[in-house]
């Protein structure tokens, strides 16, 4: 009796030993424990050298649903909650905002996974009316993807870096004090059992949602004209802070007249004249991937070669 309760919890550990191994990061916006690395934030925020592992004490402290909201342990210090050791915003403000989006946007969010468990992530939302008002459980509510969809499927590749898109609120605005939480949320997926079995992380990052930060992107169906020089045409339905506004007013014509009489010639611009945007390429192809693409989970990976791309038949290459 005693050797089989030994053999028991030994196998209880192996598989904690083995959970732990699953690691991964929100990196953009980069959330609390990460933004300190930037060097925009050196000197406002604390390095933590362990964001990667923020699984609120792994799965012997998760179970039951207990765990601090940002990842921190339950019954431990809540550093990377408001108010903690990378939770500064009470104490710096916008200073260590990571990101600003226009309200209802399709926002672009990039999460690194250093050690992949498979599983799904979820996206989530709390507004903060005050500065030092502090995230609760109660407060996030569920972001969706384009498609309607919470879950984001992690592809069982390795380690890897993600981009996804979800949509924020069209109704919800906060700037100034009263900024909001996004929260990132990995169950991995690689242990038999429900929810209590697996390794979970969470990451929160302080951002704002204003109409001061841009607006969402202009249908990519309508041309853009120019006189000058050749017009660079953006991802389709990617938002960031330093996306131009829409063009409101309809295109301008060539800023040349045509000539009149034959003894006139016509001059031309100095630039090439740009009809249009590039095609983008045929919805379910490639999307908005630039990269190497994977069509089941509408995942787009940074930095792949084609040659690596092509070594797994159910990617696709999109780069150049």
């Amino acid at each position: 009796m005693k050797f089989a309760s030994a053999v028991a919890t030994l196998s209880s550990l192996a598989l904690w030993s083995h959970s732990v191994e699953g690691h991964g990061r929100l990196v953009s916006p980069p959330h609390r424990g990460y933004i300190g690395k930037l060097p925009a934030f050196q000197g406002l925020v604390p390095v933590n050298y362990d964001d990667d592992g923020l699984s609120a004490g792994g799965i012997g402290g998760t179970q039951g649903g207990k765990h601090g909201v940002c990842g921190d342990p339950y019954t431990g210090v809540r550093e990377h909650e408001t108010g903690g050791k990378y939770g500064l915003f009470p104490v710096h403000g916008n200073r260590v905002i990571g990101k600003c989006y226009a309200p209802g946007a399709a926002i672009d969010l990039t999460v690194e996974i250093t050690a992949n468990h498979w599983g799904h992530f979820e996206f989530q939302l709390c507004k903060l009316g005050t500065k030092d008002a502090k995230e609760t459980e109660e407060c996030f509510q569920n972001l969706v993807q384009a498609n309607g969809q919470k879950d984001w499927e992690v592809p069982r590749v390795g380690k890897a870096t993600f981009n996804m898109q979800y949509k924020l609120p069209a109704a919800v605005t906060c700037e100034g004090d009263a900024h909001c939480v996004l929260r990132w949320w990995y169950i991995s997926g690689n242990n038999p059992g429900g929810l209590n079995a697996q390794e979970q992380f969470w990451n929160c990052a302080d951002i704002y949602i204003s109409n001061t930060c841009g607006a969402p992107a202009p249908p990519t169906a309508l041309p853009i004209t120019s006189t000058a020089a050749p017009v660079t045409t953006a991802k389709p339905t990617i938002t960031s802070t330093t996306a131009p506004q829409p063009t409101t007013a309809a295109p301008k014509p060539p800023t040349a007249a045509p000539a009149t009489t034959p003894a006139a010639p016509v001059t031309t611009p100095a630039g090439p004249i740009t009809a249009g945007p590039t095609p983008a390429p045929p919805v379910g192809a490639c999307g908005s991937c630039t990269n190497c693409y994977y069509a089941p989970t509408n995942a787009c990976f940074s930095g792949w070669t084609k040659e690596v791309c092509a070594s797994v038949s159910s990617f696709q290459w999109c780069g150049p």
